[in-house]
């Protein structure tokens, strides 16, 4: 074989060998994974037809997308703050929390004091057969009763305590009624305990503390969307640093090739060169400037989905400017790669597990009131009752006695022609003079205690099947279970994710180390493939080669150093140290 096949064999297993790479350590969807694999492509180095050799493009002629010639210096720092502060997906979850707070806030009125007002008035009409209450067979009422509320729950006991005051004015066509009209005043207070069932819980305590778990879990789902985020934005600003790095590889590919068509010129017009060997060092200049192009356009890509993370809206100055990246590399994960160190940090810290924690909370809190509403419901039941009257002496005769007047006159009369002594009515007494009045009588007698009732009682109310809260009590053990094989689901799924980012760390840790050597080492061949190439001792075939391997060799060294700062997002994402990382705080 001679060197001319030789080298052309190199050339072909060297490019072959950087397309694997590409493919096996870099996702082709990542952003500006396609502009470095443009480059890879580069390599062969078939003749074309001739053309005419183009000017290198400069930044100016790529105009970007929307963008302006204002460029934004970021750290990662400042866009990890802009991506927590703006984010529309952090925004959503804040919104969550604040909602979830108003949701306690609305199962805890089920324990605000209430007040009821009843004003009222009756005009009524009842036909009657007993003629003492109305001779004309027509009982009429006019009433104005009034009845005025306190109501008052008890949260620490789960009873409830209410004051009821009933005043009203009341009249009548009842002759026999002393009083017409007169004002009734009651003032009750009732208090009633539960002493078994709902003592210790019931419905609306229960709500209360399981609204505040869920709140708890908005919070967690908020910090869990915060990392998330802030992984993303980590992640997306290396691919922009990457992609950046890219069209500095693809622009000095393109420089070297433009070198060597230069050079290559000059030695074919001093006749020291083949004219054949001209057209492969244009078509190779033409494949480098297509890897330029689609290089920058791989940034721009990478730049808008960094942007979608930082700013609030579409309008924002940010979509108009470019994005230069400062860092090229980010923090040191803190802490060791100890296995066993990490795992402790990562069941201590990953949000998962924490929403795990409060799911089994919410849980005993309904298995709690299950087992209560098993139980018999005793209450205790006590009422105090003040009452007052106050009115009118009805105007009239008394009936019993306006109703003999005559066999009386009668009698008395014939008593004196007999010489005895006259015979009197008889007298069915009279009201206490304390009930005389109105209303302010009425109110005196109620709060001065003049007319004191008590009342006590127990209250039983006993389902012995109560299938209902058994199969609640049922349902709550099956989502204990629930949550702890999730549970044992998730910490192994957090071990996988622990030990195969602290294994990517560390190879990638390694994998810049011998891509700087390799780089090095290619640089230092691809100079002297030139010395040699200058002194007719090479080829522009070789050359050409020689510059691919130097160009895989830096695209291997941006490769490693993009891997090494994701794989050391992934690690504080695995272990839940991003916030602690940025020392962001939620609260």
């Amino acid at each position: 074989m001679d060197t001319d096949s030789r080298a052309a064999a190199r050339a072909h297993r060297s490019h072959g060998g950087l397309k694997d790479n590409l493919m096996t350590n870099w996702n082709w969807e990542r952003p500006a994974a396609r502009a470095l694999s443009v480059l890879m492509l580069a390599g062969s180095l078939g003749a074309q037809t001739p053309s005419e050799p183009q000017p290198p493009p400069t930044p100016t002629d790529l105009p970007r997308v929307g963008v302006s010639a204002v460029e934004r210096r970021l750290s990662l720092t400042d866009a990890i703050a802009m991506a927590v502060q703006n984010n529309l997906e952090v925004e959503v979850e804040k919104l969550n929390v604040a909602s979830a707070e108003t949701a306690i806030r609305a199962a805890q009125g089920a324990f605000d004091f209430r007040l009821q007002a009843r004003p009222d008035y009756q005009r009524l009409n009842t036909p009657t057969p007993n003629v003492l209450q109305a001779p004309s067979g027509n009982f009429q009422e006019r009433n104005f009763p009034n009845r005025f509320a306190y109501l008052q729950p008890i949260q620490r006991t789960g009873g409830n305590v209410n004051v009821v005051w009933d005043i009203g004015r009341f009249s009548n066509n009842n002759a026999f009624a002393v009083l017409n009209p007169f004002i009734n005043s009651r003032l009750a207070l009732n208090f009633n305990q539960p002493l078994w069932r709902y003592r210790k819980t019931d419905f609306f305590r229960t709500e209360i503390e399981v609204r505040r778990r869920s709140a708890n879990i908005a919070e967690t789902d908020l910090r869990l969307r915060t990392i998330d985020v802030v992984s993303r934005a980590e992640q997306q600003y290396w691919n922009l640093v990457a992609a950046r790095q890219s069209v500095e590889v693809a622009r000095e590919a393109e420089r070297l090739a433009a070198e060597q068509l230069a050079r290559n010129e000059r030695m074919i017009a001093s006749g020291t060169l083949a004219p054949v060997e001209l057209s492969a060092s244009r078509a190779e200049l033409e494949r480098r400037r297509d890897a330029f192009f689609a290089a920058v356009a791989q940034v721009t890509e990478s730049e808008n989905a960094l942007k979608v993370l930082l700013t609030p809206r579409r309008t924002d100055p940010l979509w108009n400017e470019q994005i230069v990246p400062v860092d090229v590399t980010g923090p040191e994960p803190p802490g060791g790669e100890d296995l066993a160190e990490r795992m402790a940090s990562a069941l201590k810290s990953r949000p998962e597990l924490q929403q795990l924690n409060l799911r089994q909370e919410t849980n005993e809190l309904q298995r709690r009131l299950a087992q209560e509403e098993i139980k018999p419901q005793i209450d205790l039941v006590l009422s105090y009752v003040n009452a007052g009257l106050g009115g009118a002496i009805r105007r009239g005769e008394n009936p019993f006695t306006a109703s003999s007047a005559a066999q009386f006159t009668r009698l008395n009369q014939l008593s004196m022609l007999a010489g005895l002594p006259p015979i009197l009515p008889p007298d069915f007494g009279s009201i206490p003079p304390e009930f005389i009045g109105g209303a302010a009588d009425a109110l005196r007698q109620t709060f001065n205690g003049s007319f004191q009732s008590l009342s006590g009682g127990v209250a039983f109310d006993i389902n012995p099947r109560n299938r209902t809260a058994r199969a609640n009590l049922a349902q709550t053990a099956i989502a204990e279970k629930r949550i702890g094989v999730e549970r044992a689901r998730l910490e192994q799924a957090i071990e996988a994710q622990v030990r195969n980012s602290i294994q990517f760390l560390q190879s990638t840790r390694q994998r810049i180390l011998a891509a700087r050597a390799a780089e090095a080492a290619a640089r230092e061949r691809l100079e002297s493939e030139n010395r040699l190439f200058q002194t007719g001792e090479s080829t522009n075939f070789l050359v050409l080669t020689r510059q691919n391997d130097y160009l895989e060799a830096r695209l291997r060294a941006v490769l490693a150093q993009l891997d090494y700062n994701r794989a050391v997002s992934r690690l504080d994402q695995a272990t839940g140290v991003t916030l602690n990382t940025y020392n962001i705080r939620l609260r």
